[in-house]
């Protein structure tokens, strides 16, 4: 094998390693769990909770506990329940207009020794707000409007 050949496949081996790594590391840190308040609070009981690990929380915001902080923190707290398990939430940032008493929320961050989950992001659904008074089936009784005929001379 000639000197440049080597050097070819040398370089070669080296930017594949390079974008192995790169694929492997950006696939570990976009990984999170997934998890209901109650599941998060069984993963608590058992022992299985990774203190600050990075995951995501769903729930709806218990009524009357949503607290703001400070005048121009941009911090919250609320507590998001789910089957009966409530988890304190703190979250700093903008908060959605959909963000209210009974929303469902989806909530990514960390949850803490001190037993208080910390969001650094907070997404509220509303999907009633969007849906037509007939639900789905309104368009089922449609009839469909037959082709225009053309007639060729």
């Amino acid at each position: 094998m000639r000197k440049k050949q080597k050097k070819f496949l040398v370089g070669f081996g080296v930017v594949i390693v390079a974008i192995g790594y790169l694929i492997y590391t950006g696939v570990t840190d976009a990984t999170m769990y997934y998890l209901t308040a109650s599941e998060l609070d069984t993963a608590i009981t058992e022992g299985n909770v990774d203190y600050g690990e990075n995951m995501r929380l769903h729930g709806r915001v218990l009524t009357g506990s949503i607290e703001k902080g400070e005048v121009g923190s941009l911090q919250i707290s609320f507590i998001a329940h789910e089957g009966g398990t409530q988890i304190p939430i703190v979250y700093t940032g903008v908060v959605p207009d959909t963000f209210r008493d009974d929303s469902e929320v989806v909530l990514e961050g960390g949850y803490g020794q001190n037993g208080t989950f910390t969001a650094h992001t907070l997404f509220a659904k509303c999907p009633s707000k969007y849906e037509s008074d007939q639900g789905y089936g309104q368009y089922e009784n449609l009839k469909p409007i037959p082709p225009e005929s053309s007639t060729k001379s």
